[in-house]
């Protein structure tokens, strides 16, 4: 078949939702498909709102990564920038929540989410494609252009919307995935992929027809877990960390439990009856909110604390390879691939019972939930993992089979593919 893929980014951007469209793409070629990305430019995740009109005037690019043909349109960002975005969001939920709130207002509204002014051009002089998948509901307007764009052609449209539930009783973090231009999206679709049995119900009970949403999963490569010990005592030094070593994987901000992790540790560092003094290593790109966190910190405490922003994939593997666990007490994750890669080294995870970690994690068997901002139950369940290392050593390595069983991107694709050949028979002429 001929594959479009249209995503609001692509790597080399960072990210776990870049990443997975990489790898789908990567994994249809080899089934023997042809597959086209079309795509902004954007580098950073700043990029979707850093104001550049200028930027507007500037041709799309078309190159040959790979096996795969992609396009990049270039991405114009939103005046008055973050927050101009922020302002924007609002409104548009502020007018989803109007009686009787209009699709075709909200459609056109998310035309700045990201705004990329070539996108729908670039679409309609594409020869035919047998197939549209449009990844990501957050950023909407490639997915947006995509369902519009397969329905002109008449051909399936496949959406992977990676909605994040948020914390249980609270909408705040939902209502940005279901307003109702999105809901018009995930209940047209020809078939809704997603993350965890937990999005399937959420987004049934939102009417999408359950014979069209299967559960896909996202994957990881086990094999790049291999690591050397030296390179990581190497790693750890460089970095100012020290054993026992903690790990936060992610966009370094609260709502991805970030500031609840570095309060965990602190706690740990001043309770008397602490099994060890962890020190927590952050990953990822530094958030407003946890920049003002943390410069309000002792400088006592920061020896505890390590934001390290981006590191080489060699250097996380090397730190997952000496991390006693890794922690993702977040509310804005549809899965979380870093609890693979921390599975992959044969680590414990902590995750939040929040959005679809919940769905990933089995509690007691391969990590430990926590509620979304208890930071005692995130210290006790720390404490817990460094207090009894047998436990925690036989939590990740069923981390580690569950990953080679369910989650290596052959797996996942496989998935994904039995759902694109039944929409390819069901579009066959008797």
């Amino acid at each position: 078949m001929k594959l479009l893929y249209v995503t609001p980014a692509y790597p080399p951007m960072v990210g776990g939702g870049e990443l997975l469209v990489y790898a789908l793409a990567e994994q249809a070629v080899a089934a023997g498909h042809q597959v086209t990305v079309v795509t902004s430019d954007v580098a950073g995740s700043e990029d979707f709102w850093r104001w550049r009109p200028a930027h507007g005037r500037v041709a799309p690019t078309t190159a040959q990564e790979g096996a795969v043909r992609v396009i990049r349109c270039p991405a114009t960002g939103v005046p008055g920038g973050w927050p101009g975005l922020l302002l924007w969001r609002r409104a548009m939920i502020a007018a989803a929540a109007c009686p009787g709130a209009s699709e075709r207002l909200l459609m056109r509204m998310a035309r700045r989410v990201p705004t990329i002014p070539g996108l729908e051009r670039v679409l309609a002089g594409l020869d035919d494609h047998d197939l549209v998948h449009g990844f990501n509901l957050s950023w909407e307007h490639p997915l947006v252009a995509a369902w519009r764009h397969a329905r002109s052609r008449g051909v399936p449209f496949v959406v992977r919307p990676d909605v994040h539930l948020g914390a249980p009783g609270d909408g705040r973090i939902a209502r940005n995935y279901t307003m109702p231009h999105q809901l018009r999206l995930l209940r047209d679709a020809d078939a809704v992929v997603v993350n965890t049995r937990l999005e399937r119900d959420a987004l049934i009970a939102l009417g999408v027809a359950p014979e069209r949403a299967s559960v896909v999963g996202s994957g990881f490569h086990p094999r790049s877990a291999a690591t050397d010990a030296q390179t990581a005592a190497d790693v750890m030094a460089a970095n100012g960390l020290a054993d026992p070593l903690i790990l936060f994987i992610g966009r370094v901000g609260r709502d991805k439990g970030a500031i609840d992790a570095a309060r965990a540790i602190l706690t740990l560092a001043q309770r008397s009856d602490a099994p060890a003094r962890p020190c927590l290593g952050l990953i990822g790109a530094v958030g407003r909110d946890f920049g003002r966190y943390y410069r309000r910190l002792p400088e006592a405490a920061r020896r505890w604390v390590r934001p390290l922003g981006f590191v080489s994939e060699a250097d996380k593997h090397a730190l997952l390879s000496r991390a006693r666990a890794l922690v993702l007490p977040s509310r804005v994750d549809s899965f979380g691939i870093v609890l693979l890669e921390a599975w992959a080294h044969g680590k414990p995870v902590i995750g939040a019972r929040a959005g679809g970690i919940p769905g990933v994690i089995d509690e007691g068997h391969d990590g430990l939930l926590v509620d979304w901002g208890d930071v005692g139950g995130l210290a006790d369940a720390i404490a817990r993992l460094l207090a009894d290392p047998q436990a925690a050593e036989r939590m990740g390595a069923a981390g580690r089979e569950k990953t080679a069983r369910e989650y290596t991107w052959q797996a996942v694709y496989g998935r994904l593919e039995r759902v694109y050949q039944s929409l390819a028979a069901a579009d066959r002429p008797e």
